[in-house]
């Protein structure tokens, strides 16, 4: 049986000073990326995660938790930024990983050729593996932001377009 998550360092804003950073141009409307990024199922399609869980009731906002399996990992998610379609970050509330605190902020920017998702993400664990978790946290947004493109671009009604 997997260990129960454990708690972890709250951390917020002041935290992503450190962060690593990624970006992808999309050629979609910033509603199509915003739309994605609320559908639980989408993010098994484009990231290395087996579900994702909304625990909290929509709308959702700042306070709102979700839970996240990668594999056997079960990462609690509690969201404390929120601007309805362009932005949502969150802390590791706790999890099944050997780090002491994480955070993620995903932006969403409208340009003239449709928007930006920006990403920004920081763990922190024992050297180096805090240092290796932030690395692969942004390697698999790097990886994974083109599939997300190519999952909205397939399947445009299921999110909005």
């Amino acid at each position: 049986m997997a260990s129960p998550p454990r708690a972890h360092k709250s951390v917020g804003e002041d935290y992503l000073a450190g962060a690593k950073r990624v970006s992808h141009a999309f050629p979609v409307p910033a509603r199509a990326v915003w739309a994605a990024l609320l559908d639980a199922d989408a993010w098994t399609h484009w990231l290395p995660i087996t579900k994702v869980t909304w625990t909290s009731p929509q709308p959702f906002g700042v306070g709102t938790i979700r839970t996240v399996e990668v594999g056997a990992a079960r990462i609690e998610e509690e969201f404390f930024a929120w601007e309805e379609g362009k932005r949502m970050a969150f802390r590791f509330a706790a999890s099944t990983l050997p780090i002491s605190a994480a955070i993620e902020d995903y932006q969403v920017i409208e340009t003239v050729t449709g928007c930006e998702l920006r990403w920004a993400g920081r763990a922190s664990a024992m050297f180096p593996l805090g240092f290796l978790v932030t690395q692969q946290l942004a390697g698999g947004l790097k990886a994974g932001l083109p599939k997300l493109e190519a999952l909205i671009k397939a399947e445009p009604a299921r999110f909005g377009i």
